[in-house]
């Protein structure tokens, strides 16, 4: 697929996210060789949180705020810690990881942050009607992205006490052509 043709496809994934996992495989793939490339690097320090079934108690998953969630992931994803943002990625659910496993997930992670990479950002939070209880919205205004400026909604959702990043508006990170 052509660079011209990988930003128009990526131009059109409006939200990543939980629900959006035909997107995250489509972006996998258009990833090719960069995935093989960076996940046997992949590592990162824990954050509190609490543990999916099945791992390590020392390994722990979500944030205890849902700002803090946010922050967490941005700059897990500016220090390419797809570990740590694996960790901070989940529904109400719990980890994502439950549910496709960590391989998958990291990978996401990987196609994230590359998405995410930038020289600084501020967050603010976004009154959405539509929320529910367990769910927070934030816009980060991202400074120096691959392509320039951007603001991005951000959905966090609490899971067992802890905050996840649910979804994140990607749509305005990838690019006029």
């Amino acid at each position: 697929m052509t660079s011209e043709a990988r930003r128009r496809y990526l131009r059109s994934m409006t939200v990543i996210g939980i629900e959006g996992r035909k997107l995250w495989l489509a972006a996998l793939v258009l990833a090719g060789s960069t995935l093989a490339i960076s996940l046997p690097g992949c590592a990162s320090k824990s954050s509190a949180g609490t543990t999916p079934s099945g791992r390590s108690a020392s390994t722990v998953y979500g944030a205890s705020s849902a700002e803090e969630a946010v922050r967490s992931f941005l700059d897990a994803a500016q220090a390419q810690e797809y570990s740590r943002m694996r960790r901070l990625f989940g529904t109400n659910g719990g980890p994502a990881e439950n549910a496709w496993g960590v391989q998958e997930v990291e990978q996401r992670m990987v196609v994230l942050s590359g998405m995410l990479l930038h020289q600084a950002y501020s967050l603010r939070p976004l009154e959405l009607g539509y929320l529910r209880e367990d769910q927070r919205g934030f816009v980060a205004t991202i400074i120096g992205t691959r392509y320039g400026n951007a603001n991005i909604p951000i959905t966090v959702v609490l899971a067992d006490g802890r905050w996840f990043v649910e979804q994140l508006g990607v749509s305005s990170l990838v690019g006029e052509g």
